[in-house]
């Protein structure tokens, strides 16, 4: 049997595999009506932030923490994002997604 049956993606995904599980979910989440306006802001200001070349970590002072500072926003307002999501919307695409 392959190690990489959809059974065995499923139930041990890798970090890669989380990452793009919790994109698929934020996007879901920020289509839906039922999330308000004002929390679907977080995971959009973190992407607007993604693209400006402003950093609270420039990459000319320590090369490479550049880059992993805007992951690190990114992944902290997605946190933020599912956190403040209502409980039964939340539960119902997860619900959906397995």
């Amino acid at each position: 049997m392959s190690r990489l049956s959809n059974k065995n993606l499923l139930s041990n995904p890798g970090w890669w595999q989380r990452w793009l599980m919790a994109g698929r979910l934020c996007w879901n989440l920020m289509r839906d009506r039922r999330v308000p306006f004002y929390l679907k802001l977080i995971p959009l200001l973190a992407v607007i932030y993604f693209f400006t070349p402003y950093d609270l970590l420039p990459d000319l002072v320590i090369p490479g923490l550049g880059q992993v500072d805007d992951l690190l926003v990114i992944f902290l307002a997605c946190r933020l994002f599912f956190s403040l999501v209502p409980r039964e919307i939340m539960r119902e695409y997860q619900d959906r997604e397995f």
